[in-house]
This record gives C-alpha cells, sequence and structure tokens, in this order.
C-alpha cells in the first residue's frame, strides 16, 4: 500500500484490512488524527491487482509516541472518504478472501 502525507509519499505493509480501515505497518511515526490519503493494490488474479484510493484518518498509533528506539509503528487509519466503486471493489475483495 502507498500513503500520501501532503508531497510525501511513502510505501507501507497492510497487517488487516476492512471496509471502514486499514492496519498497517510504518516506518514513520505519524501522529493520531493525521489525514493521509490511502491507496491500496489489492490482488485481482494471477499477475494482476486492481488498486483502491480513498482518504483518512489516524485513530491509533504504537507506540504512541514517536521513540529513537522504534524501527517501526503500527497504525490504524479508518476510511473518511472513498468512491462507490472503490468500496464495491474492496468489499468485494473482502468477502472473496475473509474465511466465514
Amino acid at each position: 500500500m502507498e500513503i500520501t502525507l501532503g508531497a510525501d509519499r511513502a510505501h507501507a505493509e497492510s497487517l488487516n484490512v476492512s471496509a471502514n480501515g486499514v492496519y498497517f505497518s510504518s516506518k514513520t511515526y505519524i501522529p493520531l488524527l493525521t489525514r493521509l490519503r490511502i491507496t491500496l493494490e489489492l490482488p485481482d488474479g494471477p499477475g494482476s491487482t486492481s488498486r483502491v484510493a480513498c482518504d483518512g484518518v489516524v485513530v491509533r498509533t504504537e507506540p504512541e509516541v514517536e521513540a529513537a528506539s522504534a524501527s517501526e509503528y503500527e497504525v490504524a487509519c479508518y476510511f473518511t472518504d472513498m468512491s462507490d466503486s472503490d468500496r464495491d471493489r474492496l468489499e468485494s475483495y473482502i468477502l472473496r478472501h475473509v474465511p466465514f
């Protein structure tokens, strides 16, 4: 996944995704309530992917404060804006990959 904050872009690893948000690992500390632009790359089949773009806000970062000893941070982000077509694509992906 890719996160954008202003003019800065960074790649991050998603740990968990739902229709309402994403939990990801970041090498950079991102403060609570930071607004982000998020692009998720979803596997769509053998050798193909589809992209889902949305806006979100950081609702949790662990550790909670920036620490020189931290090599990475785990960040929870709530989706605040997503097109209907991207939401449908994300929900379809989740339903195909989550065991019930």
